[in-house]
């Protein structure tokens, strides 16, 4: 079963690789067009080229320097080769053109944990639920962040609201029961 798991994947590769092979060819009849640098980044994306990706990026974003979404996509890039102060200036510039977007907040947040920096993840994270209270993700992302500045009450405040809005964290439950313990000992 795995094997044919494997086959297909490889099969898909190569489609990608196809794909990118004749956008490629025709870069020059449209190099002016932003949304063709993000379908080749999207595509680099989907074979873990990230480096071809953030090329790609970069290139949609010199024709569009204003566009939120360039940023937070050069973002996410940046996050997933670990570059987290990259991936916090492009959010920090996504934030700047679009104040109003949880997301930028939520993903900021995720970089600032990254690097330890918990107050500020926590900040991110409650702009984040300021904006749109209804993500349980939110709320438990603040919860680790709180457990880090050694904030247990309110650690646990918020994951009993993750819980609130997903029972099914069972991860949520858990940490309540470990965050419990350690304030009884306190």
């Amino acid at each position: 079963m795995a094997t044919s798991i494997d086959l297909k994947k490889k099969l898909e590769e190569i489609e990608v690789r196809k794909k990118i092979r004749n956008f490629e060819k025709h870069l020059s009849s449209f190099d002016s067009q932003p949304s063709y640098f993000l379908a080749l980044a999207n595509l680099k994306l989907q074979i873990k080229d990230v480096e071809g990706a953030l090329k790609y990026i970069d290139e949609a974003c010199k024709l569009i320097p204003k566009a939120e979404i360039i940023y937070d996509m050069r973002a996410k890039i940046l996050f997933k080769m670990k570059d987290y102060n990259g991936a916090l200036m492009n959010l920090n510039q996504a934030i700047d053109i679009n104040p109003e977007n949880e997301l930028y907040y939520s993903r900021r947040g995720e970089a600032l944990f990254c690097l330890k920096i918990y107050s500020k993840a926590n900040d991110d994270y409650s702009k984040a639920i300021e904006i749109n209270s209804s993500k349980d993700i939110y709320f438990y992302n603040r919860a680790l962040a709180r457990g880090c500045l050694h904030d247990f009450e309110s650690a646990i405040v918020d994951l009993e609201k993750t819980l609130e809005l997903n029972p099914n964290k069972t991860r949520a439950k858990e940490i309540i029961i470990e965050l419990r313990k350690l304030l009884n000992k306190q």
